[in-house]
Protein backbone atom coordinates (compact mmCIF):
# COMPACT_ATOMS: atom_id res chain seq x y z
CA UNK A 1 0.00 0.00 0.00
CA UNK A 2 1.34 3.53 -0.85
CA UNK A 3 1.77 6.50 1.72
CA UNK A 4 1.73 9.66 1.01
CA UNK A 5 2.62 12.88 3.08
CA UNK A 6 1.15 16.54 2.74
CA UNK A 7 3.61 19.10 1.60
CA UNK A 8 2.83 22.30 3.50
CA UNK A 9 3.16 25.28 0.62
CA UNK A 10 4.54 27.52 3.11
CA UNK A 11 7.53 25.12 3.50
CA UNK A 12 7.73 24.44 -0.41
CA UNK A 13 8.29 28.37 -0.78
CA UNK A 14 11.05 28.69 1.73
CA UNK A 15 13.74 29.68 0.29
CA UNK A 16 16.17 28.80 3.57
CA UNK A 17 15.37 25.01 2.83
CA UNK A 18 16.74 22.70 -0.08
CA UNK A 19 14.91 19.91 -1.37
CA UNK A 20 16.05 17.53 0.75
CA UNK A 21 15.20 19.48 3.99
CA UNK A 22 11.76 20.32 2.92
CA UNK A 23 11.25 16.58 2.58
CA UNK A 24 12.67 15.73 6.24
CA UNK A 25 10.71 18.66 7.72
CA UNK A 26 7.35 17.61 5.92
CA UNK A 27 8.25 13.74 7.02
CA UNK A 28 8.35 14.76 10.33
CA UNK A 29 5.20 17.23 10.06
CA UNK A 30 3.59 13.91 8.99
CA UNK A 31 4.76 11.91 11.97
CA UNK A 32 3.83 14.72 14.54
CA UNK A 33 0.03 14.10 13.38
CA UNK A 34 0.45 10.50 15.00
CA UNK A 35 1.66 11.94 18.06
CA UNK A 36 -1.09 14.30 18.64
CA UNK A 37 -3.41 11.39 18.84
CA UNK A 38 -1.02 9.83 21.46
CA UNK A 39 -1.09 10.52 24.74
CA UNK A 40 1.98 9.00 24.94
CA UNK A 41 3.90 11.04 23.33
CA UNK A 42 3.08 14.49 25.05
CA UNK A 43 5.92 15.91 27.44
CA UNK A 44 4.13 17.08 30.40
CA UNK A 45 7.54 18.70 31.48
CA UNK A 46 7.71 20.59 28.21
CA UNK A 47 3.69 20.60 27.60
CA UNK A 48 4.58 19.70 23.88
CA UNK A 49 3.93 16.84 21.86
CA UNK A 50 7.42 15.29 19.81
CA UNK A 51 7.73 12.43 17.41
CA UNK A 52 10.89 9.82 17.30
CA UNK A 53 12.62 9.80 14.29
CA UNK A 54 15.66 8.22 14.28
CA UNK A 55 18.73 9.22 12.75
CA UNK A 56 18.72 6.05 10.40
CA UNK A 57 14.83 5.93 9.51
CA UNK A 58 15.23 9.64 8.13
CA UNK A 59 18.72 9.03 6.00
CA UNK A 60 16.94 6.41 4.50
CA UNK A 61 13.57 8.48 3.99
CA UNK A 62 15.23 10.96 2.12
CA UNK A 63 17.61 8.97 0.49
CA UNK A 64 20.83 10.34 1.91
CA UNK A 65 24.10 9.73 3.86
CA UNK A 66 23.96 9.70 7.23
CA UNK A 67 26.15 12.63 7.89
CA UNK A 68 24.07 14.39 5.45
CA UNK A 69 20.87 13.54 7.53
CA UNK A 70 22.25 14.74 10.47
CA UNK A 71 23.17 18.39 9.15
CA UNK A 72 19.45 18.65 7.94
CA UNK A 73 18.46 17.79 11.39
CA UNK A 74 21.11 20.50 12.15
CA UNK A 75 19.65 23.27 9.74
CA UNK A 76 16.41 22.66 10.77
CA UNK A 77 16.67 22.84 14.59
CA UNK A 78 18.84 26.15 13.59
CA UNK A 79 16.19 27.87 11.61
CA UNK A 80 13.67 26.89 14.85
CA UNK A 81 11.67 24.17 12.98
CA UNK A 82 12.76 21.46 15.06
CA UNK A 83 14.28 20.83 19.05
CA UNK A 84 15.91 18.01 20.92
CA UNK A 85 15.56 16.48 23.61
CA UNK A 86 17.55 13.92 24.83
CA UNK A 87 16.87 11.66 27.91
CA UNK A 88 18.61 9.01 29.72
CA UNK A 89 17.45 5.55 28.27
CA UNK A 90 14.79 6.73 25.93
CA UNK A 91 14.82 7.84 21.81
CA UNK A 92 15.74 11.48 21.62
CA UNK A 93 12.75 13.48 21.12
CA UNK A 94 12.23 15.38 18.67
CA UNK A 95 9.56 18.64 19.18
CA UNK A 96 8.15 20.92 16.59
CA UNK A 97 7.88 24.33 18.02
CA UNK A 98 6.23 25.53 14.62
CA UNK A 99 3.70 22.82 14.22
CA UNK A 100 -0.56 23.86 14.73
CA UNK A 101 -2.12 21.10 16.09
CA UNK A 102 -4.75 22.46 15.24
CA UNK A 103 -4.48 22.53 11.53
CA UNK A 104 -2.18 20.17 11.09
CA UNK A 105 0.36 22.86 9.51
CA UNK A 106 3.65 24.50 10.20
CA UNK A 107 3.16 28.16 10.87
CA UNK A 108 5.44 30.79 10.56
CA UNK A 109 5.40 32.29 14.25
CA UNK A 110 8.21 32.75 16.18
CA UNK A 111 9.77 29.28 17.72
CA UNK A 112 8.59 28.51 20.87
CA UNK A 113 9.75 27.79 24.42
CA UNK A 114 10.22 24.51 23.22
CA UNK A 115 12.91 25.23 21.11
CA UNK A 116 15.46 26.25 24.30
CA UNK A 117 15.38 22.58 25.26
CA UNK A 118 18.39 21.50 26.88
CA UNK A 119 20.36 18.23 25.98
CA UNK A 120 21.90 15.86 28.19
CA UNK A 121 24.18 14.37 25.66
CA UNK A 122 23.33 10.75 26.46
CA UNK A 123 22.11 8.45 24.34
CA UNK A 124 19.18 6.22 24.70
CA UNK A 125 17.64 3.05 22.44
CA UNK A 126 14.68 2.49 24.03
CA UNK A 127 10.68 3.00 22.29
CA UNK A 128 12.94 4.03 18.87
CA UNK A 129 10.41 2.38 16.78
CA UNK A 130 6.96 3.33 19.12
CA UNK A 131 6.62 6.21 16.71
CA UNK A 132 7.19 4.94 12.88
CA UNK A 133 3.62 4.95 11.54
CA UNK A 134 2.00 7.98 9.78
CA UNK A 135 -1.65 7.44 10.29
CA UNK A 136 -3.46 5.42 12.70
CA UNK A 137 -7.16 5.86 12.90
CA UNK A 138 -7.96 3.44 15.23
CA UNK A 139 -6.51 5.55 17.64
CA UNK A 140 -8.70 8.03 19.60
CA UNK A 141 -7.89 11.30 19.67
CA UNK A 142 -6.76 13.06 22.86
CA UNK A 143 -7.27 17.52 22.74
CA UNK A 144 -4.55 19.04 24.40
CA UNK A 145 -4.49 19.76 28.06
CA UNK A 146 -4.23 23.22 28.77
CA UNK A 147 -1.91 22.12 31.96
CA UNK A 148 -1.61 25.99 32.99
CA UNK A 149 -5.19 26.78 32.35
CA UNK A 150 -5.55 23.56 35.09
CA UNK A 151 -3.39 25.11 37.27
CA UNK A 152 -4.89 28.47 37.36
CA UNK A 153 -8.13 26.89 38.36
CA UNK A 154 -7.15 24.63 40.80
CA UNK A 155 -5.18 26.95 42.55
CA UNK A 156 -7.63 29.88 42.79
CA UNK A 157 -9.91 27.09 44.18
CA UNK A 158 -7.80 25.94 46.55
CA UNK A 159 -5.50 28.81 48.19
CA UNK A 160 -8.04 31.49 47.17
CA UNK A 161 -6.03 33.63 45.05
CA UNK A 162 -7.35 36.09 42.71
CA UNK A 163 -7.57 35.80 38.83
CA UNK A 164 -5.29 38.99 38.69
CA UNK A 165 -2.84 37.84 41.30
CA UNK A 166 -2.33 34.34 39.48
CA UNK A 167 -1.97 35.82 35.94
CA UNK A 168 0.74 38.02 37.86
CA UNK A 169 2.36 34.84 38.45
CA UNK A 170 1.80 33.55 35.17
CA UNK A 171 3.38 36.30 33.30
CA UNK A 172 6.25 36.15 35.69
CA UNK A 173 6.41 32.28 35.44
CA UNK A 174 5.80 32.63 31.27
CA UNK A 175 2.91 29.73 31.98
CA UNK A 176 5.72 27.39 33.71
CA UNK A 177 3.53 25.54 35.77
CA UNK A 178 6.31 24.21 37.80
CA UNK A 179 7.85 27.66 38.23
CA UNK A 180 4.65 28.67 38.84
CA UNK A 181 3.82 26.23 42.02
CA UNK A 182 7.17 27.06 43.47
CA UNK A 183 6.43 31.24 43.48
CA UNK A 184 2.75 30.16 45.01
CA UNK A 185 4.94 28.72 47.79
CA UNK A 186 6.94 31.72 48.15
CA UNK A 187 3.70 33.41 48.33
CA UNK A 188 2.06 31.17 51.29
CA UNK A 189 5.32 31.00 52.56
CA UNK A 190 6.06 34.84 53.16
CA UNK A 191 2.07 34.91 54.11
CA UNK A 192 2.49 31.84 57.08
CA UNK A 193 5.31 33.64 58.59
CA UNK A 194 4.27 37.26 58.94
CA UNK A 195 1.05 35.83 60.66
CA UNK A 196 3.39 33.11 62.79
CA UNK A 197 5.14 36.08 63.99
CA UNK A 198 2.10 37.82 65.25
CA UNK A 199 -0.15 35.65 65.92
CA UNK A 200 -2.72 35.89 63.23
CA UNK A 201 -2.33 32.55 61.90
CA UNK A 202 -6.05 31.18 60.53
CA UNK A 203 -7.37 34.41 61.48
CA UNK A 204 -9.51 35.83 58.79
CA UNK A 205 -6.99 39.24 58.79
CA UNK A 206 -4.40 36.70 57.47
CA UNK A 207 -6.79 34.81 54.95
CA UNK A 208 -6.67 36.05 50.87
CA UNK A 209 -10.64 35.32 50.74
CA UNK A 210 -11.13 37.38 53.49
CA UNK A 211 -8.65 40.32 53.77
CA UNK A 212 -9.84 42.99 51.65
CA UNK A 213 -6.53 44.41 51.39
CA UNK A 214 -5.18 41.63 50.23
CA UNK A 215 -7.82 40.94 47.56
CA UNK A 216 -6.99 44.58 45.70
CA UNK A 217 -3.62 44.56 46.29
CA UNK A 218 -1.98 41.27 45.81
CA UNK A 219 -2.16 41.51 42.54
CA UNK A 220 -0.27 44.58 41.39
CA UNK A 221 1.95 43.77 44.36
CA UNK A 222 3.29 41.14 42.55
CA UNK A 223 3.88 42.82 39.67
CA UNK A 224 5.53 45.25 41.31
CA UNK A 225 8.03 42.95 42.64
CA UNK A 226 8.24 40.74 40.03
CA UNK A 227 9.79 44.08 37.71
CA UNK A 228 12.22 43.81 39.91
CA UNK A 229 13.16 40.07 40.37
CA UNK A 230 13.10 39.44 36.39
CA UNK A 231 16.49 41.33 36.70
CA UNK A 232 18.07 39.24 39.37
CA UNK A 233 19.74 35.77 38.41
CA UNK A 234 17.36 32.66 38.90
CA UNK A 235 19.12 31.67 41.83
CA UNK A 236 18.14 34.71 43.79
CA UNK A 237 14.62 35.48 42.75
CA UNK A 238 13.60 33.48 45.68
CA UNK A 239 14.69 34.90 48.56
CA UNK A 240 13.85 38.77 47.27
CA UNK A 241 10.64 37.97 46.38
CA UNK A 242 9.81 36.32 49.96
CA UNK A 243 11.05 39.11 51.78
CA UNK A 244 9.56 41.26 49.57
CA UNK A 245 6.26 40.43 50.11
CA UNK A 246 6.80 40.05 54.29
CA UNK A 247 6.82 43.31 53.74
CA UNK A 248 4.21 43.70 51.91
CA UNK A 249 2.00 41.09 54.15
CA UNK A 250 2.99 42.90 57.36
CA UNK A 251 1.43 46.26 55.84
CA UNK A 252 -1.72 44.12 54.48
CA UNK A 253 -2.11 43.18 57.98
CA UNK A 254 -2.34 46.49 59.85
CA UNK A 255 0.83 45.63 61.62
CA UNK A 256 2.26 48.44 59.16
CA UNK A 257 1.09 51.87 58.52
CA UNK A 258 3.85 53.17 55.86
CA UNK A 259 3.92 51.03 52.64
CA UNK A 260 7.59 49.56 51.69
CA UNK A 261 9.31 50.49 48.85
CA UNK A 262 10.36 47.62 47.28
CA UNK A 263 13.49 48.74 44.85
CA UNK A 264 16.89 47.71 44.95
CA UNK A 265 19.76 49.98 46.02
CA UNK A 266 21.74 51.62 42.68
CA UNK A 267 25.01 52.57 42.38
CA UNK A 268 27.48 52.71 40.51
CA UNK A 269 31.10 50.44 41.36
CA UNK A 270 34.84 50.90 40.23
CA UNK A 271 35.58 46.58 38.93
CA UNK A 272 39.06 45.90 38.73
CA UNK A 273 39.45 46.86 35.10
CA UNK A 274 39.13 50.27 35.80
CA UNK A 275 35.37 50.41 34.57
CA UNK A 276 32.51 51.43 36.35
CA UNK A 277 29.36 49.21 35.70
CA UNK A 278 26.10 49.31 37.70
CA UNK A 279 25.53 47.44 40.44
CA UNK A 280 22.42 46.61 42.20
CA UNK A 281 22.17 46.15 45.94
CA UNK A 282 18.95 44.55 47.40
CA UNK A 283 18.23 46.41 50.63
CA UNK A 284 18.99 44.07 53.75
CA UNK A 285 15.54 42.64 54.39
CA UNK A 286 15.42 41.55 50.90
CA UNK A 287 18.48 39.13 51.14
CA UNK A 288 18.83 35.43 51.25
CA UNK A 289 19.87 35.23 54.71
CA UNK A 290 17.82 37.82 56.32
CA UNK A 291 15.73 36.70 59.01
CA UNK A 292 12.52 38.39 59.93
CA UNK A 293 11.89 39.32 62.82
CA UNK A 294 8.64 41.02 64.72
CA UNK A 295 8.90 44.66 65.20
CA UNK A 296 8.49 45.15 69.30
CA UNK A 297 7.26 48.56 68.92
CA UNK A 298 4.36 47.92 67.65
CA UNK A 299 1.33 49.41 69.36
CA UNK A 300 0.14 46.61 71.32
CA UNK A 301 -3.41 48.46 72.41
CA UNK A 302 -4.03 49.43 68.99
CA UNK A 303 -2.93 45.41 67.88
CA UNK A 304 -5.77 44.10 70.43
CA UNK A 305 -8.47 46.73 69.19
CA UNK A 306 -7.87 45.33 65.47
CA UNK A 307 -8.20 41.65 66.89
CA UNK A 308 -10.94 42.38 68.62
CA UNK A 309 -12.64 43.82 65.76
CA UNK A 310 -11.64 41.02 63.98
CA UNK A 311 -13.16 38.59 66.38
CA UNK A 312 -16.59 40.03 65.63
CA UNK A 313 -17.19 39.62 62.34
Amino acid sequence: MEQFIQLDVNVLRNTDLNSDEKIALSLLNDRMKSSVKRRSFYDDKKQAYYVIYPIDELRTAVNVSKGTAVKILKKLEKLGYVSKRKIYSQATRLFLPKFDIETYTISNSEPTEVQDLESNHRTNHKNIHDNTVNTDVSVKFEPVVDHAQQWAESTQQKVGLTFSSIQAIQKFCKNNVEKCKQVVRLILNARNSVAKANSLVKQPVAQFESNQNIINGLAQQLEHIFSYAVKLPQSNYAGYVTNALKAYFTSAFGLETKPVAVKPTVKAIKFNDGKKRIHEELPEWAKDDYEFKADTSVDMGKKAKIKAMLSEI
